[in-house]
């Protein structure tokens, strides 16, 4: 019988084992094998079918096989000895979709651990479940004895850790432990421990965590409001006309009302309680009458400091002197006399200072520049044409201009002056016949005792003797043999 069932299996598969009339006496012992039937293609939950393509699957165990299913193969079938197996696919593998008229490609990724643990039974076909994510689809492919299981799911894993799936009664994330069996729903609400230990607990009417003690009765509940006794310490307790804390004195003659402000005594000193016109601390004063607001903006004195209360023709601090003629405005810049004591007062026309004097006939403007002597010792005054210092003599015939520039008598003292063949100094005698030139390079004879003076070819120093025949040569590097 074993043997019969094993050459259905492999007949369906179109695998030949031996499985005929004239089967060898080991045929007892083939029959010691199982199948391994691996289905690539299958339809998913929403309609869409899926086939597994260009896969390669590495069998390993009693024996070690390698099967291929191409784009065209819609389940393979292996016969393999009894024993536990281990399944790889291969990199490479491609999972596709139909669209009716044949199969696309679409990104998809393994799941499921891999190679995948099997055991082939005696006789019997294996499962091994493979699981691929794509599409946002759930594809089982592989029905009824067939063994590959082939998922495919887009989609994040399912997970158990929320009041929900910790509370319908499925294993969400597949790890065999249901709700609140699961150790990722013990952190839950539905899961966890009730406690008493809120202000809808601690008054809803029920022994929320079945201790025995309901609401305020259980001590969890002692500090929450509903269930703290009520205090006698707010505005608000202290002003509502009730004993809110039960001890028989209500609002502000409860001692613990003294220190909030609707039972304090009443101040008067601020700008506001000094200018309502009341007696707000109920000592008899009223405002500024009250010591109190001596200190405050309101009552304080006005002063007369500023240039504002110095200039508006006003008695400001009250004290019979009104504007500059207070002492307390002689500083300030509006009461402070002017002068005639700067190059704009002592030339505007005007007598600044109210001393009779205007501009340069006050004493006050003597040192200033607008009104000091006129000088006649620039190069613009030594050359303008005019007598600047009116003492009758202009420019450069004035005894002052003898030192600018513009006056000085001009030299032949320079390279310049000695080499443009003028005579610049009016001595008769020009460039280098001046004796005022003959130290100047330009006029100084020229010497025949350097490097480059005794290998240029020529008689530098005129003595009839050129370069290295020159004595003053000799002792050059150039020169020496």
């Amino acid at each position: 019988m074993r043997q019969l069932f094993v050459c259905s299996v492999l007949a369906i598969a179109a695998i030949p084992v031996g499985c005929t009339a004239d089967a060898p006496d080991d045929a007892a012992q083939e029959s010691e094998v199982g199948s391994l039937s691996l289905a690539l293609v299958g339809n998913s939950s929403s309609g869409a079918t899926y086939r597994l393509s260009q896969a390669w699957f590495d069998i390993y165990g009693p024996t070690a096989r390698t099967i291929y299913g191409g784009g065209d193969t819609p389940a393979l079938t292996e016969v393999l000895p009894v024993g536990q197996y281990n399944v790889t696919l291969r990199p490479g593998w491609v999972l596709e979709r139909s669209t009716g008229g044949g199969y696309l490609p679409v990104s998809a990724s393994l799941t499921s651990a891999n190679p995948a643990w099997v055991y082939i039974g005696e006789g019997a076909t294996s499962t091994v479940a493979f699981q691929f994510r794509a599409d946002g689809d759930v594809i089982s492919v592989g029905q009824g004895r067939l063994d590959i299981v082939i998922g495919v799911d887009d989609t994040t894993p399912l997970r158990e850790d929320t009041d929900v799936a910790c509370s319908n009664g499925y294993d969400d994330d597949g790890d065999g432990r249901p709700d609140c069996a699961d150790p990722d729903c013990q952190w839950m609400p539905f899961c966890g421990p009730v406690g008493e230990d809120t202000d809808w607990e601690c008054s809803n009417g029920w022994d929320d965590d079945m201790d025995g003690l309901a609401d305020c009765a259980d001590p969890e509940c002692q500090a929450y409001p509903f269930c703290a006794p009520v205090r006698e310490d707010t505005d608000w307790t202290c002003s509502n006309g009730a004993d809110d804390d039960m001890d028989g004195l209500a609002d502000c003659a409860d001692p613990e009302c003294q220190a909030y402000p609707f039972c304090s005594p009443w101040r008067e000193d601020t700008d506001w309680a000094c200018s309502n016109g009341y007696d707000d601390d109920g000592d008899g004063l009223a405002d500024c009458s009250d010591p109190e607001c001596q200190w405050m903006p309101y009552c304080m004195p006005v002063r007369e400091d500023t240039d504002w209360t110095c200039s508006n023709g006003a008695d400001d601090d009250g004290d019979g002197l009104a504007d500059c003629s207070d002492p307390e405005c002689q500083s300030m810049p509006y009461c402070v006399p002017v002068g005639e004591d700067t190059d704009w007062e002592c030339s505007n026309g005007w007598d600044d200072d109210a001393d009779g004097l205007p501009d340069c006939s006050d004493p006050d403007c003597q040192g200033y520049p607008y009104c000091s002597t006129l000088r006649e010792d620039t190069d613009w005054a030594c050359s303008n044409g005019a007598d600047d210092d009116w003492d009758g003599v202009a420019d450069c015939a004035d005894p002052d201009c003898q030192w600018t520039p513009y006056c000085a008598p001009v030299r032949e003292d320079t390279d310049w002056a000695c080499s443009n063949v003028y005579d610049d100094d009016g001595d008769g005698l020009a460039d280098c016949s001046d004796p005022d030139c003959q130290w100047l390079p330009y006029c100084t004879p020229s010497i025949e005792n350097t490097d480059w003076a005794c290998s240029n070819g020529v008689d530098d120093d005129g003595d009839g003797l050129a370069d290295c025949s020159d004595p003053e040569c000799q002792g050059l590097f150039i020169c020496a043999t």
